[in-house]
Formats: C-alpha cells, structure tokens, sequence
C-alpha cells in the first residue's frame, strides 16, 4: 500500500493509460537519471505486469525527455525485457533529436522503434 505522497512523487516522472492495443506511458524529464529510473521502473513494472493481454504494445511518449544518463538508458531496456514478456512490442514515441541521436549511437534501434513524429507512430502501432 502506497501512501499519497509516494504516489505524487512517482507521478512526477511516468503517467499511464491505456490507448486502444496500447498501454501508454508519459516519462517525465527533461533528465531521466538513477532516481527517476527506480521510479519509472517500479511505476510501469507493476502495469505492464497488470496489463491487459489485449494490449499489444508498450509505447513510451518521449516529447518531455531531453537526455537518459546509463541508467535511463537502462530503464529503457528493462521495460522493453518486460513488455516482451507480456508480447508487447515497446515503442518510443516523440523522440527528439539529441535523445533520436544518443538511443541510436548506442544502437538501442536494433531492440526498440523509435518514432520521431504521429505518422511514425501510427506505423509503428498499426493505426490507421
């Protein structure tokens, strides 16, 4: 049982809903470090394991992260271990440039899809 102040700490960094076959969450930045990633993890751990098996993908709205320090980085790869165990594929939406140009250099495009804009995602989701 979470008290309310643990429970508006962690919506400070990750907020979640669920969009059609997708279970959406919001990361919060502009920096995802150690802190945030235990955060983030602990948040989106408990829904993708409660997910619905109707939801077939994890997308994780970037549009607020500006940077992922090796943990970030790391949070990234965790949630992505996870939705796939649950049959989701994990989909990173609204990547920007800078953060676009570090999950590419390291070579996080092979493991996740990233999505720089609404059309890429649509793709990505199968939406029409």
């Amino acid at each position: 049982m979470h008290d309310e102040s643990e429970t508006e700490v962690r919506s400070l960094f990750a907020q979640t809903r669920v969009d059609g076959r997708a279970l959406v969450a919001t990361l919060r930045g502009p920096s995802i470090a150690q802190r945030e990633s235990e955060i983030i993890t602990d948040v989106l751990g408990t829904e993708i394991a409660n997910a619905d098996e109707l939801c077939l993908y994890l997308v994780l709205d970037m549009k607020q992260v500006e940077f992922l320090s090796s943990m970030g980085i790391g949070l990234l790869i965790d949630l992505q271990a996870r939705a796939k165990a649950r049959k989701m594929k994990t989909v990173l939406a609204n990547v920007g440039t800078k953060l676009d140009e570090l999950l590419r250099l390291v070579k996080l495009e092979k493991v996740l899809t990233l999505c720089r804009n609404d059309r890429e995602l649509q793709k990505a989701t199968k939406k029409k």
